[in-house]
């Protein structure tokens, strides 16, 4: 058996046996004392929380992701976390985690206030945006179900979303720090991304909002210590 296996084969057998799913088998008498001594401890990192991520500092780097937003949106910077145009866009990053929390500043390009809408959205792809486009429904209804609309926002301001998937509502807004009674998505379902929604409104189009994701990058930060930044889905892992 051992001539036949390779060691990659070996390691992942020795994972699998001993996270709890075959650690009577037989076939864990053929593995080494040390793999399985190797494959603990790669056990426990396969599960490390988002917790010790954190304190280690693992860093994350997210986006907007030009794929699942509106054809009429576009990415305004080179850190690809500001949005420009009109339409729905959505952030590279699913929303994992058991408590969360992100920002988005908002620019009125000009205008005295603007009216946008923040939450989460499912994964969109081009054919989702055409099929739309020829359609009846609203456009600031397309993709939006589980978001909040935030408006007489001023140049500046900053909406908060925190998210919490174990108690309802699950995603609560705050403007400036403050939360915003009825601003409140009671559940989501599936798997789900950061999103906005940004008007049509003027001739340029220079609404613009930026997505904030890190600590250091917080203006007012989220409501408690348990919502922890967006961390992506294969740091999970």
């Amino acid at each position: 058996l051992l001539g036949t296996i390779g060691l990659e084969s070996l390691s992942s057998l020795a994972i699998y046996f001993t996270m709890g799913q075959c650690c009577c088998s037989p076939c864990k008498r053929f593995l080494p004392s040390s793999m399985i001594e190797f494959s603990g401890t790669a056990a426990a990192e396969a599960i490390m929380n988002e917790e010790s991520l954190l304190e280690n500092n693992i860093p994350q780097v997210h986006s907007i992701n030009p794929e699942m937003s509106a054809p009429s949106i576009r990415v305004a910077t080179n850190l690809g976390n500001e949005v420009k145009g009109y339409g729905l866009a959505l952030t590279d990053v699913s929303v994992e985690q058991e408590s969360c929390y992100w920002e988005w500043r908002v620019r009125t390009g000009g205008n005295p206030t603007v009216t946008v809408m923040v939450g989460v959205s499912n994964r969109r792809n081009s054919k989702f945006y055409e099929i739309l486009a020829s359609s009846s429904v609203p456009p600031e209804q397309h993709g939006t179900k589980f978001m909040c609309t935030a408006s007489d926002l001023k140049d500046g301001d900053v909406i908060g979303i925190v998210v919490q998937q174990s108690e309802l509502p699950m995603i609560q807004l705050y403007v400036n720090g403050e939360i915003e009674d009825g601003l409140q998505v009671t559940r989501f379902r599936g798997t789900v991304y950061p999103s906005i929604y940004l008007p049509q409104k003027g001739s340029n189009n220079d609404v613009s909002a930026t997505f904030l994701y890190r600590e250091e990058q917080y203006v007012h930060g989220p409501p408690g210590p348990q919502f922890h930044p967006l961390i992506a889905e294969r740091s999970l892992m």
